[in-house]
This record gives structure tokens, sequence and C-alpha cells, in this order.
């Protein structure tokens, strides 16, 4: 991750603190132009602690206010993902319930 994505995801505003944990995630494995690697849903389960469907959620959430872009990955349910640095860094309020998924660890 360069300096440049985590300052972006760590700017955005309007986030909760589940799109924004996600968001970070994405952005440590991004490269220098916003682009991740194939990167699987177990990544991002053991990364954020979060369960899949809470993890699904918060990435349709992201796509959905303009901060990323979902590619198909060849296989294991493995995506590609691009950070959208130039057009967004400020993701609106989303409105209504803001819960995408809670901890698997959640007592």
């Amino acid at each position: 991750m360069s300096n440049h994505e985590r300052d972006w995801a760590w700017r955005s505003r309007g986030l909760t603190p589940t799109r924004r944990v996600v968001l970070l995630a994405l952005a440590q494995h991004a490269n220098g132009d916003g682009e991740t690697d194939l990167f699987a849903l177990g990544v991002l389960e053991r990364m954020t602690g979060l369960s899949r469907r809470g993890i699904v959620k918060t990435l349709n959430a992201l796509q959905a206010a303009g901060l990323i872009t979902r590619g198909r990955g060849e296989c294991d349910g493995s995506a590609t993902y691009r950070l959208l640095l130039d057009g967004a860094g400020s993701a609106p309020a989303h409105p209504g319930n803001n819960r995408e998924g809670g901890s698997k660890h959640a007592p």
C-alpha cells in the first residue's frame, strides 16, 4: 500500500467504522494506481474480523457510494478491486440502517 491509498481511505467522509476498515484493508493491498490483486473474501474476513455476509454487504455499499469497483477473479470467489481515487474520496452518508454486519467475535 502506498501512503496515497491509505490517506485517501482515511480522508473519505461519511463512512461507518465497518466501511472504513474494509476500505483500509483494500487500500493496504492496492498498488499505486488503486488496483488490488486477486482478493478472496476470506482474506478480508481475517483482516477485519467481520463475517463474510458483513463483508459482502460492505463491499456493495462501498461500490454504491462510488468508492470502489469490483472485477471478477478467475476462481475460488476471488475478485479484483479498484479504489476510485480520483472520482471519490468523500462517501455520502447513507441514511437508515448502517449495520453492514457484525464481528464474528462479538459477545
